[in-house]
């Protein structure tokens, strides 16, 4: 009978942990480059993903998403693929997944309960001209998530 009840009282937790979850879908994966421009060039060339923004002068960051076209990529709204320009080795990983949350406290709240350790706490970050809030999280591997929230009127990111 005790172990019927811890086992229903369990059942029942990991319920409330999964309705604290907000609505959650893929939005980017986020790639280190030790060259952006050339990076690109690659993943352009082999799977078709355009250019649809970049960040800096030079650029430390671009911005791709798939499409036939430059426009038809921007006007789209597949996942989006971010090549960040990273400092050291090779061996020093920066690839993970972004998805984007309806409710970051929520999200949150639903990693650290299921394992997950906050990296950074939320902080909000002009991204295009709009204001998003941004989580990173390490999963119970040590693997990097990173949540972000966009306004609640937005489907996507615009790029210029």
């Amino acid at each position: 009978m005790r172990r019927a009840i811890t086992a229903a009282l369990g059942i029942i937790a990991a319920a409330s942990v999964t309705l604290a979850q907000a609505d959650t879908t893929v939005m980017a994966v986020r790639i280190g480059a030790t060259d952006v421009t050339v990076l690109a060039k690659f993943y352009d060339t082999v799977f078709g993903l355009k250019q649809i923004d970049a960040v800096g002068t030079p650029p430390t960051e671009i911005i791709m998403r798939y499409g036939p076209t430059v426009a038809a990529a921007k006007a789209g709204t597949s996942p989006e693929f971010l090549l960040q320009k990273r400092d050291g080795a090779h061996g020093d990983a920066m690839a993970h997944a972004i998805f984007r949350v309806t409710d970051i406290a929520a999200s949150v709240a639903a990693a650290k309960a299921a394992g997950a350790k906050v990296a950074t706490d939320t902080v909000e970050v002009p991204i295009g001209g709009v204001p998003v809030k941004v989580a990173m999280l390490n999963d119970p591997d040590g693997n990097v998530i990173e949540l972000m929230e966009l306004p609640k009127e937005l489907a996507a990111l615009k790029h210029p």
